[in-house]
């Protein structure tokens, strides 16, 4: 059997489905895994800066949600695209799922192109409306700036990742992935500490170790003995494929955009809490994605293993996997966050050394992450499901909704009306993680989990 039709077999026909989830996700596990110990680095390294600890964490921090504003389109197509490339795969339509990575392929680029001009002319405007100034806005700034010129990379590597994560192969993007992280990793304390480029340096080295993976990708793309594989004639535009890919990215593109901002204006109130509550938010969540990324491994897998069974007609198996996608990511978190209560307080010196009330701001805030860490994952999992079925109007309502119709407004009433401080930001987050879910069960049961796209291979439902 062919390393393709095992994949296929693991997908489609094992009877054991949590074993499938598991194998395919383990590789994005340990991919998250490094990206958030990169980011840590990061951390670790600018908190060293001589009298600018505090500040320079919030200059990385507070740029990520502008940062994955413009990323999110880019995951929204690549969302698209695997859950089409997919459920061609899964009808055994090869040259349908070629055309339409090849546009993928195209569409990703160009856009991260348009993106890297906009956000860099953009950069400074954003980071002022968020309230910064003085060191965190000027460090801020450059650090966004530099980073602009990996979008149109960043993209294609998404569109990579979506080839060949519809085909079941997990493991080649983390490959690469994590050489590009662990090249990252290297370059960061040299830039940022060696040659005193500051948080600059953090930007430059992410960029390099972007770009250098570049011509690897290309060529894994037409040369690759397993997936889909491209050729010349693969790499034009197909205006029908690439008015389906951008149908079905836009509702899932507009609702990671839409929830970024969304991030934004929350980061720009929890900033007139004082630097001290910013810093506690910046570094709890790095230390939340330890624990929180499997589940968004196991969501990102879910939605190729959704695709597959909906293109082989097999909709009784996509549900299954669904229900054990869903009791796998709850039990993943409990296990987390029960070993990150016990731990909490001495990981997080780790980042904040001479600042006893950001401590305590932060040992606080994580113990609320921590109790709404298997709401999370579940949240995770409706995600992965309406990307992998194709209903990526459903990830659109749920992901906004979650954000702008119960976090921000509950943030306002908590302070506007109450004296509980920096605590009514964390149960607000607590609060908007539970209610969501109610949300996601009722939009789950308008799935039909029926083909979006047209199969010919698979003339009868199994």
């Amino acid at each position: 059997m062919t390393k393709d039709a095992r994949k296929r077999h693991l997908i489609l026909h094992d009877p054991n489905i949590y074993k499938g989830l598991l194998v395919l996700a383990i590789p994005l596990m340990f991919n998250n895994l490094i990206k958030t110990i990169h980011d840590i680095v990061d951390m670790y390294f600018v908190s060293n800066i001589p009298g600018y600890s505090t500040e320079a964490i919030n200059a990385i921090s507070l740029t990520f949600p502008v940062f994955f504003t413009f990323l999110s389109l880019g995951i929204g197509i690549s969302a698209a695209g695997t859950a089409l490339i997919s459920q061609y795969l899964g009808s055994e339509q090869m040259h349908d799922a070629k055309k339409y990575a090849g546009n993928l392929t195209i569409i990703s680029f160009v856009i991260g192109v348009i993106l890297m001009v906009s956000v860099y002319f953009l950069a400074e405007p954003i980071m002022r409306f968020m309230g910064t100034e003085g060191y965190v806005l000027e460090n801020s700034v450059k650090y966004l700036q530099i980073r602009t010129f990996e979008l149109p990379f960043v993209f294609l590597f998404f569109a990579f990742t979506a080839i060949r994560q519809s085909s079941g192969d997990t493991m080649t993007p983390v490959i690469y992935g994590v050489i590009t992280l662990i090249f990252n990793i290297i370059l960061s304390p040299i830039f940022i500490s060696v040659l005193g480029f500051g948080v600059a340096g953090a930007g430059i080295s992410t960029l390099i170790a972007n770009v250098a993976i570049v011509p690897v990708i290309i060529y894994q793309l037409y040369k690759s003995k397993t997936g889909v594989v491209l050729d010349r004639h693969n790499l034009k535009v197909d205006r029908s494929a690439a008015k389906k890919i951008v149908v079905y990215a836009i509702p899932a593109s507009l609702g990671q955009s839409v929830t970024s901002i969304g991030f934004i204006i929350s980061n720009s109130i929890i900033i007139t809490y004082g630097i001290q509550t910013v810093a506690a938010f910046s570094v709890g969540n790095r230390i939340n994605s330890l624990i929180l990324h499997p589940v968004m491994a196991i969501g990102g897998v879910l939605s190729a293993y959704l695709g597959q069974n909906i293109g082989n007609r097999n909709p009784s198996r996509a549900r299954e996997a669904f229900k054990k996608s869903m009791i796998l990511s709850a039990g993943l978190m409990a296990i987390g966050g029960l070993l990150l209560m016990l731990v909490r307080e001495p990981v997080t010196s780790i980042f904040i050394k001479d600042d006893p009330v950001a401590l305590r701001l932060t040992v606080e805030y994580l113990f609320y992450v921590i109790i709404s860490l298997p709401f999370m994952g579940i949240f995770q999992n409706f995600v992965g499901t309406f990307n992998g079925t194709g209903d990526t109007r459903y990830t659109f309502i749920f992901t906004i909704t979650r954000l702008w119709l119960f976090r921000i407004p509950l943030i306002l009433l908590f302070k506007n009306y109450t004296n509980m401080g920096s605590t009514g930001i964390w149960i607000a987050m607590l609060i908007s993680n539970v209610v969501i879910l109610f949300l996601g069960m009722y939009l789950y049961k308008k799935i039909d989990f029926m083909p979006k796209v047209e199969l010919t291979k698979l003339k009868a439902a199994k």
